[in-house]
């Protein structure tokens, strides 16, 4: 009989009961206080912000740049739909560039080339993912964005904990960055995200719109009541809550373990399926943290997923390109051979499961359908 391994489990042991119980029992620190501060201390950045989800990190930071109406912000068109969609809401423009085929990140000679092709004061920001754990090439990013004065946001959602360079990502020159305690595409126990930046100015208004845009620095003095408030602009209701703070916090203080696990287990897996037919295996361009393990399937990838599923593995799809979205096609008239890059990948990839939790048994027999069924793969 079959085994079921799920696409993605969280690790839950007994620090996250214990700080969930303190905060059901109104006692320890707080909460959300305590993993920003420890948050901006491990990234190596001067301001931490706690939010409700990674996506709503990247909205406060189109909120911190003022976004309006009309803007252009670059993204790859290899990501999830929150990236453009938290430019949307501005009513400005997303515009895609191509990824490339190795890493799957976006295609830093054609985003200088798109760059060059939109020089307007309207060009205000490119948002680059880091594809499954693998950064990008910030030196060249860093140079490309300050050549065509635009600011740098960082969706480190798959790469929390990840290094470049010996700095961790978020401290080493965006000009601000997003994180996500939720893995893409699966449900977790709790949500949460962090808005992360070097600039008191971004840093105070992302703060200001997490909340409503709520002004009360004038009430909370000794000799003033402390329900006094003001409205200062439109803002939004994107604050953590002491319960998701608590268990991010746990989940936090285990990332190094659970990074290095991973990586135990990719290299597991690369073990043990190299040199199989119809499979390609993810290239690992130096501080790979593998929050995804994706490999290409060279045909018929939907049957090759089907036939694990059969044998009670779950996979993962990261990701359907941008420009097969019903809602960016039409409005952009974006054509399914305008990047042919993350078309080509699109056809291919597979993300096998891979969490700190999963257990050596249960890698091998991952390993071993995958292997039975490449083999038998037309």
């Amino acid at each position: 009989m079959s085994k079921k391994i799920p696409f993605y489990l969280p690790a839950i042991d007994e620090k996250e009961k214990h700080y969930l119980e303190e905060v059901l029992s109104l006692e320890g620190d707080a909460k959300v206080a305590l993993l920003e501060s420890r948050f901006r201390d491990y990234i190596g950045a001067k301001y931490a912000l706690a939010v409700s989800s990674g996506t709503s990190a990247l909205h406060l930071a189109m909120c911190a740049l003022d976004l309006k109406r009309g803007d252009k912000v670059v993204c790859s068109v290899n990501s999830f739909p929150n990236l453009p969609e938290v430019v949307r809401h501005f009513d400005a423009e997303p515009i895609f560039v191509d990824c490339e085929t190795g890493s799957y990140n976006i295609d830093l000679e054609k985003l200088d080339q798109v760059l060059s092709r939109n020089k307007s004061k309207k060009l205000r920001a490119v948002i680059v993912n880091h594809m499954a754990g693998q950064t990008t090439d910030l030196e060249r990013l860093y140079e490309i964005a300050a050549t065509h004065n635009v600011k740098v946001i960082e969706d480190a959602g798959d790469a929390m904990g990840a290094r470049y360079m010996g700095g961790r990502v978020g401290s080493t020159g965006a000009d601000i960055t997003a994180f996500c305690f939720a893995p893409h595409l699966n449900r977790n126990v709790a949500q949460g995200g962090m808005f992360v930046t070097d600039s008191e100015a971004l840093y105070r208004r992302a703060k200001l719109f997490r909340t409503h845009a709520i002004n009360n620095e004038k009430g909370g003095s000794f000799k003033e009541v402390d329900y006094l408030y003001d409205v200062i602009d439109i803002g939004w209701k994107y604050d953590m809550s002491e319960l998701n703070a608590a268990f991010c916090l746990a989940q936090f203080e285990k990332l190094d373990e659970s990074i290095a696990r991973r990586k135990v287990i990719a290299g597991r897996y690369m073990d043990r399926l190299e040199n199989l037919p119809h499979i390609r295996l993810p290239i690992d361009g130096g501080e790979h943290i593998f929050r995804q393990f994706i490999v290409e399937i060279d045909k018929n990838r939907d049957h090759f997923a089907r036939e694990l599923k059969k044998e009670g593995i779950s996979v993962g799809l990261h990701y359907i390109p941008l420009h097969f979205m019903s809602y960016y096609k039409e409005k952009y008239g974006l054509k399914i051979f305008d990047f042919p890059n993350s078309l080509s990948i699109y056809q291919k990839v597979m993300s096998l499961p891979i969490y700190s939790s999963l257990s050596d048994e249960d890698v091998d027999y991952v390993c071993d359908i995958v292997t039975k069924v490449a083999r038998a793969h037309i």
